[in-house]
């Protein structure tokens, strides 16, 4: 009996080494990794018939529509930083942009290349934000074709 009760806490003991080491040495680079694939984008508009989104897309400069399960959405930005996130949505509210946002998950070579994007915006003055978020859609139009 005394045998088994050692076994039984030499393994609870190892047991709980290794989940300390675990959740606290390796869990907050697997969090940052899980957050590091998605993108945010903006959209101003969600319709069941492509017909209807094609109609409204045409209020909006540079948009364009994206297939969300038979959700056809009018895309007006994609970021995946918070700075961009938080700036661009500041723009579009000056642009009176009645818009929402949504997540989407993405590999990370197109989250690498819309990241060269967002630092031009950072670094750039308002005049050249809607250059950079056509060139931001054209990449994202061309990742979900």
């Amino acid at each position: 009996m005394k045998h088994n009760l050692k076994v039984f806490l030499i393994a609870l003991i190892i047991g709980m080494v290794a989940s300390y080491i675990f959740c606290y040495k390796f869990d907050n680079t697997i969090i940052s990794k899980a957050l590091e694939s998605k993108a945010t984008y903006f959209y101003v508009g969600s319709y069941n018939s492509l017909n209807e989104a094609t109609t409204k897309k045409a209020n909006y400069k540079n948009a364009i529509i994206y297939n969300d399960n038979g959700i056809y959405k009018i895309v007006i930005g994609i970021y995946s930083k918070k700075e961009s996130i938080e700036l661009m949505s500041s723009y579009f509210l000056d642009l009176n942009y009645n818009f929402r946002t949504s997540e989407i998950k993405m590999n990370n070579e197109f989250l690498k290349s819309i990241g060269n994007y967002e630092l031009l915006i950072k670094t750039s003055e308002k005049s050249y934000y809607d250059n950079i978020n056509n060139s931001l859609l054209k990449l994202f139009n061309e990742y979900i074709s």
